[in-house]
């Protein structure tokens, strides 16, 4: 059964889906402008066909750290403007990605080592952190939260609400899962399809993310005003 969270969501997503591409797909280009500038400095004179997969993994793993906060920290500020009908340029939220990379960093370390050590005990442990932890980069970028306060923060405000988000994530998995086997069924598993719905999915994902940070805040917001009344 779907649930209104993620109805709301889908229909946000598919009314923004332009700009959530157009963002993620600039960003894209940016990345491989950019690497292909840095690739020369560091591997100087190295012959193109000695570059194996192995030898360039230290590259992209450092281009990941630095660049990944920062797109997400942009996307998520995307997100927001939407929402909010304030509709900011693509530059405008990397920028605002740039200010926050820092913290971004820190805390996507940090969650990243916590769910991940939940992972290998058992695998469920891991799940349950991800839902109580999922909150972290919204925190971070749009209360402009510290990672240690995010990390609590996520951890408070999502106390009870552990199914709720997973079964929304499940949902979309299981979606994606049909979509991927008729893509299969009908041999249209071209790279290009392959990729333009992984960012699809990707998309929808943070959607999903950022529509129960509404909510979560909104619930947590009438909280302390029932309180002080």
């Amino acid at each position: 059964m779907i649930t209104q969270s993620f109805k709301e969501a889908f229909y946000f997503f598919r009314t923004n889906l332009f700009s959530l591409l157009t963002y993620i797909f600039s960003i894209g280009i940016m990345v491989i402008v950019l690497a292909q500038l840095l690739v020369p400095m560091f591997f100087g004179g190295t012959p193109p066909e000695e570059i194996t997969t192995e030898t360039i993994r230290p590259f992209a793993q450092l281009m990941n750290l630095i660049i990944q906060p920062i797109y997400t920290g942009g996307l998520i500020t995307l997100l927001f403007s939407l929402a909010s009908d304030q509709k900011r340029g693509i530059f405008s939220c990397l920028l605002a990605g740039i200010k926050r990379w820092p913290y971004m960093l820190l805390a996507n370390v940090i969650t990243t080592f916590l769910i991940f050590t939940g992972f290998l005990l058992f695998v469920l442990p891991g799940i349950w952190l991800f839902s109580r932890l999922f909150l972290v980069p919204y925190l971070v970028m749009l209360k402009k939260q510290t990672p240690f306060e995010a990390i609590a923060n996520s951890y408070q405000f999502t106390r009870g609400y552990s199914m709720t988000i997973l079964i929304d994530i499940i949902l979309l998995i299981i979606i994606a899962f049909i979509f991927l086997l008729i893509l299969s069924i009908f041999q249209l598993t071209h790279p290009m399809l392959l990729l333009l719905f992984l960012l699809m999915f990707q998309s929808m994902a943070y959607v999903i993310y950022y529509r129960h940070y509404e909510i979560l805040l909104d619930s947590q917001a009438k909280t302390i005003k029932n309180n002080e009344n």
